[in-house]
């Protein structure tokens, strides 16, 4: 309780609170189920969500995909539209990512998505964030079978944050 009531004394004063004071639990919502409307690359979905009525932005936790001009990149897309575009998906969002994504375990109907893409070979672990057995199972049965990005030569086989590195944006 002490700590809204700083909080508000914060914002009254004219100074923004630590977000330390506000539990992190209470926001974002911790599970949801909503409508796929839009993939926009391999790890990446717009979700109209069932409990707000609004869109949300959701990154797939422990993932990542190509980026689309990389190799696989719009392979990676489609595989993830094949999945989920336009069904309904449960959402369970882990954290939120630093352009204001929900960063979510992704289910339709059975399938564990995120372990889907990288078991397809369309994505790699990334477990620095979300350690995830199943995910990092999945990609070692795609490298082993040589699925998705796997079967592309060693020289485009490239993590996409390597590619971001060396191509970055111009925004």
């Amino acid at each position: 309780m002490l700590r809204y009531f700083l909080a508000g004394l914060a914002l009254l004063a004219g100074t923004s609170a630590p977000a330390a004071m506000f539990p992190r639990a209470s926001f974002p919502p911790t599970m949801f189920n909503g409508e796929v409307v839009r993939v926009k690359d391999g790890d990446s979905l717009m979700v109209r969500r069932f409990d707000v009525k609004r869109v949300s932005e959701v990154r797939l936790a422990g993932i990542d995909a190509p980026e689309l001009a990389q190799p696989g990149g719009v392979q990676a897309r489609s595989a993830l539209r094949q999945m989920v575009q336009g069904r309904s998906i449960r959402v369970q969002v882990t954290d939120r990512d630093r352009y204001g994504r929900l960063v979510a375990r992704v289910w339709q109907d059975r399938r564990y998505v995120n372990a889907a893409m990288t078991e397809a070979g369309q994505a790699w672990a990334f477990s620095r964030y979300l350690p995830d057995r199943d995910i990092r199972a999945g990609q070692d049965a795609a490298r082993a079978a040589g699925r998705g990005l796997w079967r592309l030569p060693p020289a485009q086989r490239v993590p996409p944050a390597t590619w971001r590195d060396a191509h970055p944006r111009e925004d």
